[in-house]
């Protein structure tokens, strides 16, 4: 029995040493990013932290002018407020659009840059984080 204890304190330890260290929340840039409808004209902003979790949009938007009955609704988006090296994406499945501080800010999220074409982007989450060494 004495044994046993000490084997599952010790694989709990090393796990517990093994384990990645977590920064505090609060040591994530804020990014802000603003969704367009350019055929109403409305948008919205919300702020997320630049530590990697997923947020869905339905979270992030509701109750804001591009949220129409709990879809989200919108043509493009845009990083307000970000780093050089802040990388970020909406995701739905196998569904992904990157954006970057550095060098793609802007994106047309229905991929035809002639024509604001009204996207739902209900089932999407967002995903922000900061590169290392860039």
């Amino acid at each position: 029995m004495q044994l046993t204890i000490a084997l599952v304190a010790t694989i709990f330890a090393s796990a517990i040493s093994a384990a990645p260290a977590m920064a505090p929340r609060d040591n994530y840039p804020t990014v802000r990013v603003s969704l367009y409808n350019d055929q109403t004209g409305h948008m919205a902003t919300a702020s997320v932290l630049s530590d990697g979790m997923a947020n869905m949009l339905t979270d992030l938007f509701r109750g804001s002018a591009i949220d129409d009955n709990g879809h989200i609704k919108v043509t493009s988006a845009q990083l307000v407020q970000s780093t050089q090296k802040t990388r970020c994406f909406f995701q739905n499945y196998n569904d992904i659009i990157n954006m970057s501080g550095a060098d793609n800010p802007f994106v047309d999220l229905d991929g035809n840059p002639a024509a604001a074409l009204v996207r739902d982007m209900s089932g999407f989450n967002l995903q922000c984080s900061e590169r290392a060494g860039a």
